[in-house]
């Protein structure tokens, strides 16, 4: 009987009858487990949920799973729930490591992931905005109801930092006298709305430098938080949030949620000619653009705003930078005489 029972194990592998549901479920808990973001597990349990819905690929065991099954899953996922091919690639992704946990527990012998295809992702170049419209929209947060908007899009357009990162920003990791900030942690917001603190995408601190404009406006910032908070019958902690929500916390200790930042700048935009369809996070992309126009070697440039060198390579070092341009009229000069 063992002999038997080996034969079938070498020749059918696992017997496990689990199914897609039951390991990723499984899988998204031990990544949980392990201190994967919350943001990062929230995601994760939504496409979960999606592919529960669809009983024809969440119910199937995993040893009866085929590439032509989880390609008509993707086929499915684009016609009937229209998902853009992005989305789709990250169930793509989910799926190809949650196979991968179910080999190493063995589960299955075999990721049949690895061989379907999910679209491509089409290859579209990014609207960088110019150096007027990122001044006009500063102009226009600057003359708008709330000053804190005008403080955080300047931060965001001098530092390149991540919305999460300007709302995690604590006044001691602030240095006024020289300018220098620690960039140590990030606001989160959940889709249920809570947020939480985390460190930054990078999991590295890391310093930034902001010019003399800036730190005059975070300084005449914080006097004005201080102000708030006394009129409030309270003083500002050292450990206030530069974006302090102090309707909610006097001393400053909660933070203002990044979803606001978000809703603030679409209004914004509105009103500043060619700025219609930016989105917050593209001052991060205007500021990696104009620092490798500038010169800025990409190493320097990656670790300001806390990136990868190949991701900064590959998403900002498009066409139409200065650089390319005074390639382009070296070239033309030789050609030229």
């Amino acid at each position: 009987m063992l002999t038997m029972l080996s034969n079938e194990l070498d020749t059918h592998g696992p017997t496990s009858r689990r199914t897609v549901n039951e390991l990723l479920n499984a899988h998204i808990d031990h990544l949980e487990a392990r201190g994967r973001q919350a943001r990062t597990i929230e995601g994760y349990r939504s496409i979960a949920r999606a592919v529960t819905h669809d009983a024809t690929f969440g119910q199937t065991q995993l040893d009866k799973l085929t590439v032509k099954a989880i390609d008509d899953f993707y086929n499915r996922l684009g016609r009937k729930r229209c998902l853009a091919p992005a989305s789709i690639q990250r169930y793509h992704a989910l799926l190809r490591s949650a196979f991968k946990q179910a080999m190493a527990w063995g589960w299955t012998t075999k990721n049949p992931v690895l061989l379907a295809t999910p679209p491509s992702l089409p290859r579209i170049g990014r609207k960088i905005p110019t150096a007027d419209v990122v001044a006009q929209l500063l102009d226009t947060a600057a003359r708008s109801r709330n000053p804190d908007n005008f403080v955080a899009f300047r931060f965001l357009a001098a530092t390149g930092a991540r919305r999460g990162e300007v709302c995690g920003l604590r006044w001691d990791s602030v240095d006024l006298g020289t300018g220098r900030i620690e960039i140590r942690a990030a606001m989160a917001q959940l889709m249920t709305g809570e947020v939480l603190e985390k460190d930054p995408k990078s999991h590295q601190i890391r310093e930034v430098r902001i010019d003399e404009r800036t730190r005059a406006l975070l300084a005449e910032h914080l006097e004005r938080q201080r102000r708030t908070a006394l009129r409030l019958g309270s003083t500002l902690s050292d450990r206030a949030y530069v974006l302090a929500d102090l309707s909610v916390d006097a001393e400053g200790l909660a933070p203002t949620h990044p979803n606001r930042l978000t809703q603030a700048f679409g209004r914004l935009r509105r009103n500043v000619h060619g700025a219609e369809n930016l989105r917050l996070h593209d001052l991060r992309h205007w500021y990696a653009s104009t620092q490798l126009d500038a010169g800025e070697p990409l190493l320097a440039v990656a670790a300001r705003i806390g990136d990868h060198v190949e991701t900064l390579a590959k998403v900002y070092a498009h066409k139409g930078h200065r650089g390319d341009q005074e390639g382009a009229n070296h070239i033309g000069g030789l050609l030229d005489g």
